[in-house]
């Protein structure tokens, strides 16, 4: 059936001819080096198609030819004015003289042919290329998984997918040189990215790969593209899947390590729920034994014996009252009634000799003979932070003082010689 589907399909799922031009010169860091070696050259493109590699040639001052099978793909080298025919390319290509040809280039080509014919193709290739010259087959990766599994099949001309090292074993095995495996097409974006999903894995390796292979020549030539043989292209599937891996492990790390937090706390919470628990226990314990006290003294205080037992108890209270003020005004102890009234006369006999300046002198003189006495008296005033403006002497003397009975003996002395004291003083004064 002669019509134009084949070209009609290419345009609806394939990339437009000014992008697949963009594309092709991905391969032009191989070939331009052999632009000033061969100048004007002959090249041939087995299945041009379209004819996008056709016209880089050109650009490039080489003399390329093409040949396709399908009529409708050759129609836009008809009218590009590009130098194509129909034909079989493997059959053309045995035709062409030995050494005649600066590169061979089959692209999308060997999926759609016998592995026969591609070993002819190879072969072939390799006599019609001068020395150095390159052979080019790009052709779907299987690498990439929805390629291999569906993308491939979209389009019923292909045989089967060809995995990359297979068609370099190929070049190789028939004698190039060496050959270079690029992998083409892939998501820029995806090829520093450590964050790898599984539709990466599964659809993220290069949906295209290319085998560049370069016929024996002099050192001199096979040096021209030495860099670019050496370098790497593309991303493969074992890339992505060392990725999802380290991913993968990453995450399987991140998982456990948060496990081994939660059953930490989670071992932290129930030894705080046991202390808790403990805690409350205790505290139930004793308010039992607060309940049980309580209980007992409640029956105590309402039993029989303790009714009875009160003016008993009353009485022992009033006797231990007794004894210790007894005891108290008999010794003069501290915070005793006496002792706090004798503190009280000798304060404010102080402050009358402190306001009064020659009975203050007298009192000193008097005084420095018994060290003891002066030393008490400061201690005394100290306490009672003494200083403040004092009455006068007369008003003093107005101030009610105890009966002596009431104080001991040695009290009585020193409140008799400061009484004296005082009361010469006024004499004198007056």
């Amino acid at each position: 059936m002669k019509d134009n589907f084949y070209r009609a399909f290419e345009e609806r799922y394939y990339a437009s001819r000014e992008v697949i031009k963009s594309l092709r010169t991905q391969y032009l860091p191989f070939v331009k080096p052999l632009v000033s070696l061969y100048p004007g050259s002959a090249t041939f493109d087995a299945g041009c198609g379209r004819g996008e590699w056709l016209e880089l040639m050109c650009e490039l001052g080489f003399s390329p030819f093409g040949v396709d099978l399908d009529d409708g793909m050759l129609e836009s080298c008809v009218e590009l004015g590009l130098p194509a025919q129909k034909g079989d390319a493997v059959t053309f290509l045995a035709s062409l003289p030995n050494s005649s040809q600066v590169i061979i280039s089959a692209f999308h080509v060997v999926e759609h042919i016998t592995f026969n014919q591609l070993r002819s193709l190879v072969s072939e290739a390799l006599r019609v290329l001068k020395p150095g010259g390159l052979l080019i087959m790009e052709t779907p990766n299987p690498e990439n998984l929805l390629v291999a599994t569906r993308n491939f099949y979209l389009d019923p001309t292909h045989q089967r997918p060809i995995p990359s090292q297979l068609l370099a074993f190929v070049a190789e095995y028939t004698g190039f040189a060496r050959v270079k495996t690029l992998r083409l097409q892939e998501s820029k974006e995806l090829i520093n990215r450590d964050d790898i999903r599984f539709q990466d894995v599964f659809a993220g390796a290069s949906p295209d790969y290319a085998i560049i292979a370069q016929k024996h020549a002099p050192d001199e030539i096979m040096e021209l593209t030495k860099d670019q043989f050496s370098a790497e292209y593309g991303l493969s599937l074992e890339e992505l899947l060392n990725r999802w891996d380290g991913r993968f492990n990453q995450l399987v790390v991140n998982s456990e390590r948060s496990a081994a937090q939660a059953a930490q706390a989670n071992e932290r919470a129930n030894v705080a729920e046991a202390q808790a628990a403990q805690a409350n226990e205790r505290a139930n314990v004793a308010e039992a034994q607060a309940q049980v006290i309580g209980q007992q003294h409640h029956a105590v205080i309402n039993s029989r014996s303790w009714k009875v037992t009160k003016p008993l108890r009353l009485a022992g209270k009033f006797a231990r009252w007794f004894y210790c003020g007894t005891k108290a005004w008999l010794t003069f102890a501290p915070g005793s009634r006496p002792h706090r009234a004798v503190k009280k006369i000798l304060i404010r006999m102080m402050n009358t000799v402190n306001g009064n300046p020659a009975l203050k002198r007298k009192a000193i003189t008097w005084l420095n003979k018994s060290p003891k006495l002066k030393q008490h008296l400061k201690n005394i005033a100290s306490s009672q932070r003494l200083g403040e403006p004092y009455p006068s002497s007369s008003q003093s003397m107005h101030v009610h003082m105890p009966d002596t009975p009431q104080l001991s003996p040695r009290t009585r002395q020193i409140y008799t010689s400061l009484k004296n004291a005082i009361e010469k003083s006024d004499k004198e004064l007056k």
